[in-house]
């Protein structure tokens, strides 16, 4: 099963990074660290790791080669596991080494971004493992922080699950705000078709009186938001006895209860935007490097 509707984020690079991991740095640090340029001298250099507090799925190694360019400092690192891999409670995820004030400067900026994306990723990958092995595809949203939208989609990625569009311009949704201005839901469809020939175009509806007029309008995906369990299994049934290629999309109201009916049903996307609006950081903690001696 193709695990995107358009290109899946299935990586990322500095230039993705870089522009968050910059204001945050600016943000974090206007001036210096007032704390620990008072404590310590510039030249010392020592190593920290970076530790599991919990088990999870890694995502977001690569916000350190951008921290590493805001530095401007030699900061040597070596990762344990990589992006997507499972580590236990305890497990050191990564080593790094260098200067002493440049670990502790991007201490909470590379935690920030490791636990949000590490949280993500984990709590993908729960329901993946659940029920994405059972025909389902789970799908995001564009329900994400401003700014973090390819980055958090790279983090369900990771954690086994699958993209819905990254943005407006990659494909059309005709939502309920869309269809309530024409007559009938082929006018947009073809609208689109006609402007944008090869976008992928779906359409959303929000209940069974509007599903013979979606399917006369032949999307390449129907949504079915916020049905309740007895009338989706209705639509998804008409819909595919009427137009057996149409990728089918659930949306709003998945329980779990509602998954494990679905799963009978290979093949179907569950779109949960919870993956992303209302993930918790995962427990992760730097820890300094302590058995040096020191003249302070």
């Amino acid at each position: 099963m193709k695990r995107a509707y358009t290109t899946p984020v299935s990586q990322l690079f500095t230039e993705d990074y870089y522009p968050l991991v910059k204001m945050a740095w600016e943000e974090d640090c206007p001036e210096e660290d007032i704390t620990s340029v008072s404590l310590f001298p510039p030249d010392k250099k020592t190593s920290a790791y970076l530790n599991a507090r919990e088990e999870g799925i890694l995502c977001g190694s690569g916000v350190l080669e951008a921290l590493r360019s805001l530095s401007q400092e030699d900061l040597d690192s070596k990762f344990f596991f990589r992006d997507g891999e499972r580590f236990k409670t305890g497990d050191t995820i990564a080593e790094l080494q260098g200067s002493l004030l440049v670990l502790l400067r991007i201490e909470r900026i590379l935690l920030n971004f490791l636990q949000y994306l590490s949280g993500i990723a984990t709590e993908t990958a729960k329901v993946v493992d659940r029920f994405g092995n059972r025909g389902l595809m789970i799908l995001d949203t564009r329900k994400t922080l401003p700014g973090y939208r390819k980055l958090a989609k790279y983090a369900v990625y990771c954690g086994g699950g699958s993209n819905h569009r990254l943005n407006l311009s990659e494909m059309a949704m005709i939502k309920d705000n869309h269809l309530v201005l024409f007559e009938h839901a082929s006018i947009p469809v073809k609208k689109i078709r006609d402007r944008f020939p090869g976008r992928l175009v779906e359409l959303e509806i929000d209940s069974l009186d509007q599903l013979d007029d979606a399917l006369k309008a032949d999307p390449d995906v129907l949504l079915l938001d916020n049905f309740n369990l007895e009338d989706t299994k209705k639509a998804i049934e008409i819909a595919r006895s009427e137009k057996p290629r149409i990728r089918i999309e659930c949306s709003g109201r998945i329980t779990p209860e509602k998954l494990e009916a679905l799963s009978g049903f290979d093949g179907v996307g569950v779109s949960m935007g919870y993956l992303t609006h209302t993930t918790r950081f995962l427990d992760l903690g730097l820890d300094i490097r302590t058995d040096h001696s020191w003249d302070l």
